[in-house]
Order: structure tokens, then sequence, then C-alpha cells
């Protein structure tokens, strides 16, 4: 992440603080993406840039105030257009205040659920390749690159082995904003040496919502086994993730899981295999395949992280 150091009256506007810090980082992606349901053009290009821009400063008691946004283009730039016109937009900014392990944010809202330990184990490919993986379904708050996302708050703490997050999204129909969907999601997670274990539960008005999730992952040598439960409004969906290094540059990813949502609700089976291997300087050749309800996706192409 490239970093860059202002101290002018432009951005430092109390007495006694010395400097702001506002940084610039994020990834590029581009590569080949396949999917068997689409009728016509089943493999197209497929093409990322996301841009995070974060502003800090640390006060003389040690509190560090922070504002985060986020841009993204695609190839497919107009989903994540905010202002019309064809361009790629910035999100809304989420804005947070620091001390120790403690950390309160509010705006834009990430979502307790999104940055649960274990949740994205088991990723594939480029792109995910649909997520299949997540057995939460993303039934519930989750942080967006375009837009003005889910407003709300999220409390982080974390001392030790012990490590925690709350997230509440408030109904509000004030130009938009949230509508009359209202969430809380909190998870609780305990890491003891090559093992960690999270739980989350969460209270929403949304039908299908998550209302609980379970991961728990080990590391054996160069093996990171990590299995997954959630309870998706009464359709479970559990599997297991697993991470495969091969020397020092290469990981083998992989998962299956059952998904009782699937086929009416008589449930069915998805599963993927992917690839990473990293280049150095951050970039990576990432591919992978997938079956997701039987549907088969895959993709290959490269990022690099700046």
């Amino acid at each position: 992440m490239k970093k860059i150091l202002f101290a002018t009256t432009a951005l430092v506007a109390t007495a006694g603080v010395a400097a702001a810090d506002v940084t610039f980082g994020g990834y590029a992606r581009w590569g080949m993406e396949y999917n068997d349901a689409r009728a016509d053009e089943k493999t197209r290009m497929e093409s990322r840039f996301r841009l995070i821009v974060t502003a800090s400063t640390e006060t003389d008691s040690g509190l560090t105030f922070g504002a985060q946004t986020r841009m993204q283009l695609d190839e497919n730039e107009s989903s994540y257009d905010t202002l019309g016109g064809g361009t790629g937009g910035f999100n809304n900014v989420r804005f947070w205040v620091a001390t120790g392990g403690l950390e309160v944010s509010m705006g834009h809202v990430q979502g307790a659920f999104e940055y649960m330990p274990g949740i994205y184990d088991g990723s594939i490919g480029l792109t995910g390749l649909g997520y299949a993986n997540i057995v939460d379904n993303y039934g519930r708050d989750t942080y967006t690159s375009g837009g003005q996302g889910r407003q709300g708050v999220d409390i982080k703490y974390s001392m030790g082995a012990f490590s925690a997050w709350l997230s509440h999204s408030y109904a509000q129909t004030t130009y938009g904003v949230n509508g009359a969907t209202e969430r809380t999601a909190l998870w609780l997670a305990y890491s003891a040496g090559n093992y960690t274990v999270a739980v989350a539960g969460q209270d929403s008005d949304v039908v299908g919502d998550t209302e609980w999730a379970l991961t728990a992952a080990g590391t054996f040598g160069p093996a990171t086994v990590t299995l997954q439960a959630a309870d998706n409004d009464g359709d479970m969906k559990y599997g297991l993730a697993l991470g495969y290094k091969v020397g020092s540059a290469t990981t083998i990813n992989a998962y299956v899981n059952h998904d009782e949502a699937l086929n009416l609700a008589t449930g069915g089976e998805n599963y993927g295999l992917g690839v990473v291997h990293n280049l150095g300087g951050g970039a990576s050749i990432r591919g992978g395949v997938v079956s997701v309800n039987e549907v088969t996706r895959a993709d290959l192409g490269v990022q690099f992280s700046f």
C-alpha cells in the first residue's frame, strides 16, 4: 500500500496535531470467466480496479480518528455508477475512532458477518465464482464498493486471543437510506495456537436472512481446514473448506458444502477447486472451477495489489 503524508493547514485543522496520514491502496485484476448457465457468451472478459482511500490522524492522547472510502470499476462499470454517465463512483464514507483494541465506526456499515473469521475460507479463483463457499449466502449486511451501502454502526474489540464484532444498521427511509430493513449482528471468536473458533448470531426483519453461523479453523502443517455452518432462516448450509500450500508460492483452495435452500428447498451441493500462484511484488496468477447447484463456472487471470 502506497502512503502519502500530508502536513498542511488544509488537512490539519486542530492545533497540536502534527500531520494527517492519507493512504491509497487496493488491487487490480483481469482475465477470463466462464459460466455454463449463460445462453450465449459463456466465456467473457473479467476485470476490476479497486481503489481504497484512507485518512487518519492520532491525537496527543492516543486516539485515532479515521475515514475511508472505496471506488470500484469492473468491465460493467455502470453497476457501480453512483452519479450516472457510465463512470464508477466512490461509496459512502465510513468514519471511526479507535484506541487500544477498541474501534467504533459509523456511516457505511461493514457488517459483522462480512468479517467473521473463516467465513470466506475456500474462496476460489480470480473472482470467487459466485462465492457459494459462503455458508450464510450473504443474508446480512455487506460492505459495498459502489453507492451508499447500508448505514449503521460497527463496534470491534480484540484482546489477546479473544475478538468480537457488533454491527447494527437502522431502519431509515429518508433519502432512500436503508429503507425499512434493520439488522443487528454479533460474532465472538477465540484463537489458541493454530486454531480459531467463531460463532455469530443476527437479529433481522428480512425473510431469509441468516440467524446464526459457526466456523472452526485449524492449521495442520501446510493445510488449513475450516468447518462452516449457518442457519439461513430455517435452511441449513454446512460444509468444509481447505487451503493447502504447495511450496512457498502456490496455494490450492477447495470447498464442498450442502445448501438446503437449493432446488426449491430440496437441497443441493456446491464444490470448487482453485489455485493461487504468487509471482512476487503483490502479483499472482489465479484460477479455478466450481459447480454451483450443478452449474459449472471457471475463471483464470492475474491480480496485483498496490
